[in-house]
């Protein structure tokens, strides 16, 4: 549901997004989602890059999910959800919903999974607690 997002990030639909059928290809979605990820995390304060560079926090997605409810098509602006829905040791699930701007319509409903990754030791480990906190407050997520 629409209201249970407090960030969006809108992305306008290029050309070569679309397929034979003139609506968007179905895997263009995930890049959708992973520039979503990253504006939420520039949104709280935090450099997704300079955080991973730094080995403070990094992540592997291990899981995604992704419903399709309704076209979208060249030239529409599309207004992304992002929202932390749970947090445990060393993983969190983000929740996505894609609505066109000018009707609302739902486009697509997705969920990912990442691990807090350690890229150097090739391990997972825990979700960082400055990451945690920003979380819980911005989506007033309780994770503990």
């Amino acid at each position: 549901m629409r209201s249970d997002f407090r960030f969006f990030h809108q992305l306008r639909v290029r050309y070569s997004e679309v397929d034979a059928q003139g609506i968007v290809f179905n895997a263009h979605y995930l890049t959708y989602l992973d520039v979503a990820i990253t504006e939420y995390f520039r949104y709280l304060g935090f450099d997704y890059k300079q955080l991973a560079q730094e080995g403070k926090m990094d992540m592997a997605l291990v899981k995604t999910c992704l419903e399709f409810k309704a076209p979208a098509f060249f030239d529409e602006v599309l207004e992304i959800g992002v929202r932390v829905s749970n947090i445990g040791n060393k993983s969190y699930t983000v929740d996505f919903e894609i609505y066109k701007k000018d009707s609302g319509v739902l486009v697509l409903k997705g969920q990912t999974v990442y691990v807090n990754y350690n890229p150097t030791a090739r391990t997972a480990e825990p979700v960082p607690d400055f990451f945690r906190a920003a979380v819980e407050k911005f989506d007033g997520l309780t994770t503990k």
